[in-house]
């Protein structure tokens, strides 16, 4: 009331307490009907805008004033929507909308009553009246960035991705607009975050239809391991791929791209992206591991080497660094296979040195022992201490009946044997050193079985096809053999 008191005093103030002297000319001071409406609209106006100032936007006194300002002047967007936030503050919202769908009416063709009006409805929980408000608000003016978020926030509010994705769509090609853009990637973050996956990609693979480049390479690497997770390599790949080619792809994009180009077969392939990786990071040694580990599954073991051997010269370069287990492993492995057996012993020691627990060291260094005949005292104990940490390891199993059979222990040898063969019994390998320890044991007919088995499952062995022909076996007949049974494991695993 103290408001409405001040804004009383004001007028009379301004007014005086006499009675107005008749003009000179005898007119009147007489008001036309449109000048008093807007008079008594304007007076209401101002006594509301003071109630709101005083009192509060949500006070009775403010919208009655409010109210009546309208019934004055009606159609006047600025008044109808003070009307409407009082409704809303007062927790009113159907009275709020109500007034906002009459300012609509009056206003069909502006923009700014159809915003208040959806959002209004938003704030209801109307939502769908929200939606179409909205889009009638995209009607009249289709580049608003704003608008198109505000409809994709109620679509990913309800989780409707297939809404939502239609809608960023269509503002991402009226509008052009990087915050729609930062939108599309925080929504598919945030569904990583809830293991939706697929749906994850969906936002990702919006991103490289409409805005190729937003698109960097990291976020590229993201959709290619979105796409490992969901089990699909092979867009892994394209993606993977992708990245490598776009501007200062990270060291990991190759790493990937290898990877997963190893697990598709697709060897030549992943050596030739992990080579550009390494042009692009030469002292990358994680990548350059990638590429020795690539080599030797296509039994490119030179290549692997030197991809090690400059993984080593770095380290010893760089005060401080220290070499994992894994890579001394690998490393003395692939010398053992390309004859570097002194240094391959160098390298199983100095892992051991490093990593005393290190339990396929310990087993590579008994096994090429037992290989030569050497140490076999220091083998067993090696072999043993790998078999503690690790007793059924097959490989392990494998060495220890192997320094039996060095030491002439031909039937412990077989029983060390028929246990490795119970964990892996489909390994070449194993097999020939059955067939082997069999025939130590004169059991010719059980030795030409494995030596057998042995050629079905690595039709290239010579020193399994040298002991066959040397048993009196038909050799060329189970090379054939051997060869269409591989031909038929390639079409099964198709």
């Amino acid at each position: 009331m103290r408001a409405r008191i001040v804004f009383l005093s004001a007028l009379m103030m301004l007014g005086g307490c006499r009675t107005p002297r008749t003009p000179a000319g005898g007119g009147h001071l007489a008001l036309t009907p449109e000048e008093h409406g807007f008079s008594m609209a304007l007076a209401h106006y101002t006594l509301g805008s003071l109630y709101e100032m005083d009192l509060g936007p949500n006070a009775p006194d403010t919208i009655e004033e409010f109210e009546l300002a309208a019934e004055y002047d009606p159609g006047r967007h600025r008044i109808d929507s003070k009307i409407a936030v009082g409704y809303l503050l007062r927790r009113q919202p159907s009275k709020a909308i109500a007034v906002l769908e009459a300012s609509c009416e009056y206003h069909p063709n502006e923009i700014q009553p159809r915003i208040d009006l959806a959002v209004t409805c938003q704030l209801a929980g109307r939502l769908d009246e929200a939606v179409a408000h909205f889009e009638r608000a995209i009607d009249l003016s289709t580049s608003e960035s704003a608008l198109y978020a505000s409809v994709a926030k109620i679509h990913m509010f309800r989780d409707d991705e297939d809404a939502a994705i239609a809608t960023l769509r269509r503002g991402i090609r009226a509008t052009a607009s990087p915050e729609l853009l930062q939108m599309v990637s925080a929504r598919g973050r945030h569904l990583i975050g809830k293991k939706q996956l697929n749906q994850a990609l969906r936002y990702f693979n919006l991103l490289w239809d409409e805005s190729r480049e937003s698109v960097t390479p990291v976020l590229q690497n993201l959709i290619g391991q979105l796409h490992l997770e969901l089990n699909e390599p092979q867009e892994a790949a394209r993606a993977f791929e992708i990245a490598s080619r776009g501007e200062e792809p990270p060291p990991e994009t190759f790493t990937k791209l290898g990877a997963t180009l190893l697990h598709l077969g697709r060897l030549d392939e992943a050596i030739a992206a992990l080579e550009r990786g390494r042009a692009l990071y030469p002292r990358h040694t994680r990548l350059l591991f990638s590429l020795g580990l690539v080599c030797n599954v296509a039994h490119r073991f030179e290549e692997a080497v030197q991809a090690f051997a400059r993984i080593e010269t770095l380290a010893a370069a760089t005060e401080g660094t220290k070499l994992s287990e894994e890579f001394y492993v690998t490393y003395g492995s692939t010398c053992e296979r390309t004859g570097r057996t002194l240094q391959s012993e160098t390298l199983f020691t100095l892992c051991l040195e490093l990593y005393p627990e290190a339990d396929q060291a310990l087993n590579y260094l008994a096994y090429i022992w037992a290989e030569s005949g050497e140490n076999l005292e220091q083998a067993q104990e090696y072999i043993d201490r790998a078999l503690a940490i690790e007793p059924d390891n097959a490989a392990y199993l494998d060495t220890q009946a192997w320094i039996h059979y060095r030491n002439g222990d031909y039937a412990s040898a077989l029983v060390e044997m028929e246990k490795a063969m119970a964990l892996m019994p489909e390994d070449p390998v194993l097999n020939e050193h059955m067939g082997d320890t069999h025939d130590a044991l004169d059991h010719r007919t059980e030795a030409v079985q494995f030596w057998t088995r042995s050629l079905m499952l690595d039709p290239d062995s010579s020193s399994v096809a040298w002991k066959l022909e040397a048993a009196g076996a038909d050799l060329p007949r189970l090379r054939r053999e051997a060869q269409r049974a591989r031909k038929r494991s390639a079409r099964h695993a198709q």
